[in-house]
């Protein structure tokens, strides 16, 4: 799958791009675009930060190149479970580490209005939402400002009440 943007004349993506995804590979281009075009901030919202798409090396270097692009943007990682990243090595924990004022991890204190869904967000109009965990089935959306405003307000809601991973933070520090 080519993800294949119409461009505006502005030069960014045309917007209302809705593309469905059912399969792992879909989901890593799409997110592997997002990372290519956003400009300031990029919201991961995860169970886990499922080993099958984050630990993969082309996306960890997106997140890479995405938080050295400048010395403003940051990425912000909000995970339900950290056990999984504590039991088998995850590409991204040293990278957090590296880059530690750009990347910032923080582990869930879910409420009953944490959404359940995993998603990633790009600025105020990138979309990635995974809507079953167990499949890799959802959309990529660009220029879907309603879609990522909803995403955003739920990421906003949760971030504040969420923790640094004191086991996490052992083991990048």
């Amino acid at each position: 799958m080519e993800i294949d943007h119409e461009i505006n004349e502005s030069g960014e993506p045309a917007s209302g791009l809705r593309l469905p995804l059912e399969q792992l590979d879909g989901f890593e281009k799409a997110l592997l675009d997002l990372f290519a075009n956003a400009r300031r901030e990029v919201c991961i919202f995860s169970h886990q930060l499922d080993r099958d798409l984050y630990h993969r090396q082309a996306v960890v270097e997106a997140v890479s190149q995405f938080a050295r692009r400048s010395r403003n943007t940051r990425v912000r990682i909000l995970i339900r479970d950290s056990e999984p990243m504590l039991r088998q090595h995850h590409r991204l924990l040293p990278l957090i580490q590296r880059l530690a004022s750009h990347i910032e991890l923080k582990k869930l204190q879910p409420t009953p209005h944490t959404p359940s869904n995993e998603f990633v967000i790009g600025d105020d109009r990138l979309s990635l939402l995974r809507e079953d965990r167990e499949q890799w089935l959802g959309f990529y959306h660009v220029d879907d400002r309603v879609r990522v405003r909803q995403l955003r307000d739920a990421f906003e809601e949760d971030w504040p009440l969420a923790v640094r991973d004191a086991s996490l933070r052992r083991l990048v520090v």
